[in-house]
């Protein structure tokens, strides 16, 4: 933003043949620079003595636990020969089996009543020993879509493996008890194998007819209901990325006070108990850790959810930690950038206490919320804000023609505490090259303040910042600003600080370059 501005001064100026130097000066920018520029300022909000209180709210962990009803792929053969000599007409049946029914084998004791099937195939391998084609008809009275049986018919010319074909399985309802209320788990299935209408007059010799190979697979619930089971489901080490304070970090920070509200939404119909175990808070710039250490998390009862009209009501589990039930504020003034956490998670404790009315939907689980309050007072010996902004100068020319000069900034500082501030010239490498101001050179004084360490009057301050050519070479290179405001508390014991919205620093820059002019 300087550079450019400096350029505005000069851009309709055009080339001369004598040449010569002459001084301009000319305001910059005027900038407010707040606690607000540094973190998002929607995080924010004002208690009643205008402290801001720092608000967050983050998805810590979503654990998808619908994936423990997806059905097992499922392989079965039938075959229909004629243990006799036998004269086929066109379209005569050489059925040999009664309907039977398919049960899927799910384990860990879970009985599927009903179900509705997101993603799903049904590949069938057909082969036929006898010399003219064979007509197949499959029905599946409990696997409907639109209200109608999933019907397949096919006519299987002779040979092994002489058609192979994959049916879609994908939104069919699917009811799972066979025809009878206490069973689970299991279709019915119903089969007809004939001469085909087409064919031929044929004598089937003994072992001759139709073998069937089905295979069920991919099967994906977008809805199931039953139970269960008891199940344990382990949540694995994991991290999840905070990104509050990316631009904030601090010297022997400590808050004076913090919550954390850990929100656990139970979106599945069934119970669950378990436990969150191993929280870190990590702080990935000064590579430190901290533990959480609480007995809130330890026995954690979940409700199950609700449905009424195919809509979920979840529910939710509220766990307070606060600095009387653990160590939450060395655990967040650590300033955190991710929180790693495990844990275990047991499905029905209690058993089948809905009566085979468990139910859940596709992409649906325990999702785990963390909602962080943090009132900005603190001790700290200071701390930093930084930003990032892009410049780009590869096709402003006008800078060739500036040989030296002086950033005057004229700040106002309404903090309780000095800045030094400084701001690094960053290459396409990421690699800083630079820096624009004087260390010594830099330092805003802190505001007038009371006994109570409140700003009662902003200070003020004037600094000359002077730069040369071969500064302004490093900023035509430059791809981007790195501006940082290293705030020092008082010493040598620092106070309690709380940070009020009406503070910010004030700042008027004003350019004074050393500029060659050519005129013809």
């Amino acid at each position: 933003m300087l550079v450019v501005a400096i350029l505005a001064l000069f851009s309709c100026r055009k080339e001369t043949v004598a040449s010569w130097d002459v001084d301009i000066t000319g305001p910059v920018v005027s900038s407010k620079l707040n606690i607000r520029n540094f973190l998002t300022d929607s995080l924010f909000t004002t208690d009643a003595n205008g402290i801001l209180n720092l608000n967050v709210n983050r998805e810590v962990a979503y654990i998808k636990v619908d994936s423990l009803l997806k059905l097992p792929d499922t392989t079965i053969v039938n075959t229909f020969t004629t243990p006799i000599t036998l004269t086929l007409t066109p379209g005569q049946s050489m059925n040999l089996l009664p309907p039977t029914p398919l049960t899927f084998s799910l384990g860990d004791g879970i009985a599927l009543k009903y179900g509705i099937i997101r993603n799903g195939n049904l590949k069938i391998k057909y082969s036929n020993t006898v010399s003219q084609p064979l007509s197949f008809l499959y029905i599946l009275p409990g696997v409907k879509k639109y209200g109608q049986p999933l019907v397949i018919s096919e006519s299987i010319p002779p040979g092994n493996n002489s058609l192979i074909k994959t049916y879609s399985l994908d939104g069919y309802d699917i009811d799972l008890t066979a025809g009878g209320t206490a069973n689970y788990n299991t279709i019915t299935q119903s089969y007809t194998v004939s001469l085909s209408s087409t064919a031929q007059t044929v004598v089937a010799t003994p072992g001759t007819g139709a073998k069937i190979e089905l295979s069920y697979s991919e099967i994906v619930p977008q809805y199931a209901r039953g139970y269960f089971g008891m199940q344990s489901v382990p949540v694995n080490i994991d991290t999840a990325r905070l990104d509050i304070f990316k631009n904030f970090n601090a010297i022997n920070f400590l808050l004076s006070d913090a919550t954390l509200d850990f929100r656990i939404i139970n979106e599945f119909g069934a119970e669950f108990n378990g436990s969150l175990s191993n929280i870190k808070s990590l702080n990935s710039v000064n590579q430190t850790s901290v533990t959480l250490n609480t007995q809130q998390l330890s026995s954690i009862n979940i409700n199950r959810a609700f449905q009424a009209n195919n809509v979920v009501n979840p529910t939710i589990k509220l766990i307070s930690l606060n600095k009387n039930n653990s160590n939450i504020l060395p655990f967040i003034s650590n300033l955190p950038d991710k929180l790693t956490y495990a844990g275990n998670i047991n499905l029905n404790p209690l058993g089948n206490t809905s009566g085979f009315n468990d139910f859940a939907y596709y992409n649906t689980g325990i999702k785990v919320l963390a909602d962080i309050n943090i009132p900005m007072k603190f001790m700290a010996d200071a701390f930093i804000l930084q930003t990032v902004s892009p410049i780009d100068f590869t096709t402003l020319k006008q800078l060739d023609n500036v040989n030296y000069g002086n950033f005057i900034i004229n700040a106002k500082n309404g903090y309780p505490f000095d800045a030094i501030m400084q701001a690094y010239l960053v290459n396409d490498q990421n690699v800083v090259i630079d820096s624009l101001f004087v260390p010594g050179n830099n330092i805003i004084a802190k505001g007038i303040t009371n006994a109570q360490h409140v700003v009662v009057a902003p200070s003020n301050q004037r600094l000359n910042i002077p730069f040369d050519n071969a500064k302004l070479q490093n900023i035509k290179k430059s791809k981007s600003i790195k501006l940082k405001a290293k705030l020092i508390m008082p010493t040598p014991q620092p106070p309690e600080i709380s940070l009020k919205d009406s503070y910010e620093i004030d700042i008027d820059i004003i350019v004074d370059v050393n500029y060659k002019v050519k005129r013809k």
